[in-house]
């Protein structure tokens, strides 16, 4: 770094210098090695004035690096003075990291001039780049960014809940308002009473639907000119106290590389900031909307939208959570499948609890006696023990596998998560299915039943076969992709063979 300073004070090669110091300062303990060789920054906001705009730029940068106080006036004054667009930027983001409150008017005004420009087209991209810089500075003086309180809960509204692949008409014969129609996505709802589909559990999101072009084509401006003419502004004023603008940020969902997914998605929010005259401002960090473009086998794009700012209060219970745990809202649609089979006031035992989602959704479903959850993990139990907490139910909880388990009283219902084979060897697993299945046995009340979640459709077939007392009443296939399967199986006592009368002969009568 020494070498790199002393060339700088000598004026030598001073942009690959620049360059070369801005780097070596985002290593750790350069910027002290850095102090110690300076008392002051003079030398770097000199070239603040350099000809050559590259220069300014990394100059600028430095000064932010260096967190120097002493050169924000000079910052300042160079960044109202530049004339190139390109360089704008590096100045408001060196500001950034200083003390700038002497500024705040001045910020804003440049900030709000600023979008009220219509630049040229090739000017579009670093305008966009020097008004996000600002719009951090913004934020940062108001304290963080105002969000805006969802007030539509009665309003009706278009709106799609997304499902299960096949599984869309469990979700829709519980919607009581509006017209629905099953999709690929889930149901869609129009004229729906949103509070009322926000008390069903079996959906996973709830996304708006767009009054435009239903397959846009990948083209960022054709699509910000179909999105800027919907209804989307007025579906946010409507359901939302507060002024614009809406921060946002954009899901791709589809095929599209990742590389070109990312220039797509930056050069499209531009275009929507753009169009929408800053009405919606692209935010990766603080948005409450998001835009979601759902891209089909055609390469057009489907557009909807999600609200962060409405509370979801169905899984409140879920705290705590591990990798493997199960999305409430599947946990929600087993038991809804099951609904036939589930006796009120049962005793119900899951067998393999992990943080309680199942067993707790089992409850929500109907009431119960009694309910215990067992899983080996304690840091699993503690999560599952203060989820239940959260939500008021009375589970026993206890740390020791199934398979060691034993209880005065026999249950009525036994639910089972499998866990995934993950580095169990085929046979390993077999033995897991044949434990299982010889377990439970001990363990299910007569005509009770087992309710299991696994992707081992090949191994519970054989050992429902090879255990005559146990019938297959209902299963589901609920992920076809990783052959995820339900079954519902109940337990009955053989029934006494019926005597061989094949070899009987006829008596004759006398």
């Amino acid at each position: 770094m020494q070498k790199v300073y002393e060339a700088l004070k000598q004026g030598s090669d001073v942009r690959n210098n620049l360059i070369q110091l801005k780097q070596m300062l985002k290593e750790e303990g350069a910027l002290e090695e850095y102090l110690s060789m300076t008392e002051d920054d003079e030398l770097i906001a000199s070239f603040l004035q350099d000809e050559d705009a590259k220069i300014r730029k990394n100059a600028a940068l430095i000064l932010g690096l260096l967190q120097s106080q002493e050169s924000i006036e000079k910052l300042w004054e160079a960044y109202v003075s530049e004339t190139q667009l390109f360089v704008k930027g590096a100045y408001l983001s060196a500001i950034q990291k200083l003390d700038c409150r002497a500024y705040e008017t001045q910020i804003k005004r440049h900030y709000q001039k600023l979008l009220a420009y219509e630049p040229a087209e090739e000017e579009k991209k670093h305008i966009q780049d020097e008004l996000k810089e600002l719009r951090r500075l913004v934020i940062q003086f108001d304290g963080g960014i105002s969000r805006h309180p969802f007030i539509g809960y009665d309003k009706p509204g278009d709106f799609i809940l997304t499902t299960i692949k096949n599984y869309q008409d469990t979700t829709g014969v519980q919607v009581e308002s509006g017209a629905t129609r099953m999709i690929p996505m889930g149901v869609q709802v129009v004229g729906g009473n949103i509070r009322e589909a926000l008390n069903i559990r079996t959906f996973r999101e709830i996304l708006f639907t767009l009054r435009c072009e239903k397959n846009l084509p990948p083209q960022p401006n054709v699509i910000a000119k179909e999105l800027a003419k919907s209804n989307l502004k007025r579906i946010l004023s409507e359901l939302h106290e507060g002024e614009a603008p809406f921060y946002f940020r954009l899901e791709i969902r589809g095929s599209m590389p990742l590389d070109k997914k990312s220039m797509f998605a930056k050069k499209l929010a531009a275009e929507i900031e753009q169009r929408t005259h800053h009405f919606l401002v692209n935010s990766t960090e603080h948005y409450e909307v998001e835009l979601r473009l759902v891209q089909n086998r055609n390469g057009g794009f489907y557009p909807c939208m999600k609200l962060f700012t409405i509370p979801m209060k169905r899984f409140a219970y879920r705290k705590y959570t591990t990798a493997a745990s199960m999305h409430p809202s599947l946990a929600a649609l087993l038991t809804e499948l099951a609904s036939n089979w589930l006796v009120e006031h049962a005793r119900v035992l899951d067998a393999f609890c992990g943080t309680g989602t199942l067993l707790m959704e089992r409850i929500y479903a109907l009431g119960v006696r009694s309910a215990y959850a067992l899983d080996i993990f304690g840091d699993a139990i503690q999560g599952a023990r203060e989820n239940a907490g959260i939500a008021h139910m009375n589970i026993n909880f206890v740390q020791k596998s199934f398979f060691d388990f034993t209880h005065e009283q026999k249950f009525h219902e036994i639910w089972a998560d499998f866990p995934v084979r993950g580095k169990k060897t085929k046979e390993e697993q077999d033995e897991f299915y044949q434990a299982f299945f010889e377990k439970v046995q001990e363990l299910l009340e007569e005509r009770g039943r087992i309710f299991m979640f696994c992707n081992e459709n090949g191994m519970t077939k054989k050992y429902l076969r090879l255990h005559e007392n146990l019938h297959l009443k209902q299963e589901f296939c609920i992920r076809e992709k990783d052959g995820a399967y339900f079954y519902i199986i109940e337990m009955r006592k053989p029934q006494a063979a019926e005597p061989d009368m094949s070899g009987a002969t006829d008596i004759p009568t006398t």
